[in-house]
């Protein structure tokens, strides 16, 4: 899948960002200071750009609505570029060689890019649940968002950028096409509406079917994602009254048309999207998961063996419209209700059940504050399963708050370095260095907004500095100076 780095400017309470997607990610810094606006970013990225419904690819690839001018030259190149592929389609498209497009399939290209804009900002503001796009940009910033996302492209020598900027006028995408792209069929070719009928005497439909295939060409200059799930911070509480919030779900979306108007839905997008993920894992459930996915599924069952001391367990009750999720303790025959179960239980019950129904390898998972309702051993613990997770061949997102998990993070990565294991460490997990990438939200020197900028291990400390040092150093003077009120220590 693509890695994915991303340069925010004064969006939302961030002033400057630049962040790489590693397969594990993560998010520190104090509150208020744009980590979950960055996460639900992403989120938005994936949303759009990932796997979804097939009806949803059709953006992609079908004709403007309101078709703009081709540039010259394009429609005769781009029916061209179809008429050798489909002649090849009976010895297999993949055989034929790249073509190098022209300077005009390469302007209509990014005129059909830059025809997503709305869409694309749609989808982030559902996310942020933002109805107006000119409140997504910081104030005091310069009056304009700009998010520029890089990902590298096959068979070119330089990544694909694609600049996205939020002003007054609204959203706008501009795309650079790498230099040295060689194009090749792909399946979204072959999933155009309509076959392309070359020679057909309409104007109009040869300008349509030329319009299909610069879509078909743009898919493969936009990230290739694959799914993602964002659990919320507040998903154990969600959990627990997840049967009263169904309703509520089905009734109003997070960015419906009564929200537009001013009327705030009940419930945000992140988390209207995480209850439609568990209304829809009744249905994955009962499909049949392949095998190269059981190194996922056992993460699962070590979270239950060694974590929470059971089985989250999910199933249908006869006139429920919705699936039914308990836990049932270790050596007990009956299964309790997760909203009579601990908290650390619905806490992790959600990534128990997407890991075991809905995750695969390639997969997103954005989980926010993990360390809630985890006893510090308990975050370690759960640390450890996450670096198991994204071993699996996973993608991880995390914000977190937590000193344990962080310093459990930097002895995952040191694990990796070395050549001799003890017993203790031999069945720990390990990332290597470059698998993780944990970046610092702070203040802006200016006293406005947020920047954000990468923390490296600290070789000597085996620590992330990430100023948790600071928070103990003063805790331990505040003791020193309350144990001897009247200043005789020196």
């Amino acid at each position: 899948m693509t890695l994915l780095t991303l340069d925010v400017t004064d969006f939302g309470p961030i002033a400057r960002a630049s962040v790489e997607l590693r397969p594990l990610t993560v998010f520190v810094g104090p509150g208020n200071s744009g980590k979950t606006w960055l996460t639900t970013l992403v989120y938005a990225l994936y949303r759009y750009f990932g796997i979804v419904p097939a009806a949803r690819r059709r953006r992609f690839r079908s004709t403007p609505v309101e078709m703009p001018a081709l540039p010259a030259g394009a429609r005769a190149d781009l029916l061209d570029m179809a008429e050798r592929w489909i002649a090849a389609v009976p010895r297999g498209p993949d055989l034929v060689e790249g073509i190098e497009p022209t300077a005009s399939v390469t302007a209509a290209i990014r005129l059909h890019i830059a025809g997503q804009a709305g869409a694309l900002g749609a989808e982030i503001e559902r996310c942020l649940g933002i109805g107006t796009a000119s409140h997504l940009i910081r104030k005091g910033g310069a009056g304009r968002a700009r998010i520029l996302l890089r990902h590298a492209v096959e068979a070119a020598g330089a990544p694909a950028m694609h600049e996205l900027t939020i002003g007054d006028e609204g959203w706008a995408l501009l795309s650079t096409v790498p230099p040295g792209l060689r194009l090749r069929a792909n399946s979204h070719w072959r999933l155009i509406d309509d076959p392309l009928l070359i020679g057909h005497e309409s104007e109009s439909v040869k300008t349509r079917q030329a319009w299909d295939a610069a879509g078909a060409l743009a898919r493969d200059l936009l990230p290739r994602l694959r799914r993602a799930c964002h659990l919320p911070a507040d998903r154990a509480g969600l959990m627990n009254v997840y049967g009263t919030l169904v309703s509520a779900l089905v009734d109003s979306a997070a960015m419906t048309e009564s929200h537009r108007a001013g009327v705030v839905p009940p419930l945000s997008a992140v988390q209207g999207d995480f209850l439609a993920q568990l209304l829809e894992m009744e249905l994955d459930r009962r499909k049949r998961r392949p095998r190269e996915l059981q190194p996922v599924r056992s993460v699962a069952e070590r979270i239950e063996e060694e974590m929470l001391g059971g089985t989250v367990e999910l199933g249908g009750r006869p006139g429920v419209p919705h699936p039914h999720f308990t836990f049932c303790p270790r050596e007990c025959k009956t299964a309790l209700p997760l909203a009579q179960a601990s908290s650390m239980v619905s806490e992790l019950a959600p990534l128990v059940l997407y890991l075991r129904h809905v995750l695969a390898p390639g997969d997103l998972v954005i989980i926010e504050e993990p360390e809630s309702h985890l006893h510090p051993a308990m975050q370690v613990a759960f640390t450890r399963r996450i670096a198991e997770v994204v071993a699996a061949g996973m993608r991880v997102m995390l914000t977190t708050h937590s000193e344990w998990i962080l310093e459990e993070l930097g002895n995952t990565v040191g694990r990796a370095k070395l050549t001799v294991r003890s017993d203790e460490t031999s069945g720990i997990g390990s990332l290597d260095a470059a698998d993780v990438g944990v970046w610092l939200f702070e203040p802006a020197e200016s006293g406005d907004g947020s920047t954000v900028r990468e923390i490296a291990l600290d070789v000597d400390t085996g620590l992330y500095p990430t100023g948790f040092d600071a928070v103990a150093t003063a805790l331990h003077n505040d003791w020193a100076e309350v144990s001897d009120p009247r200043g005789d220590a020196k």
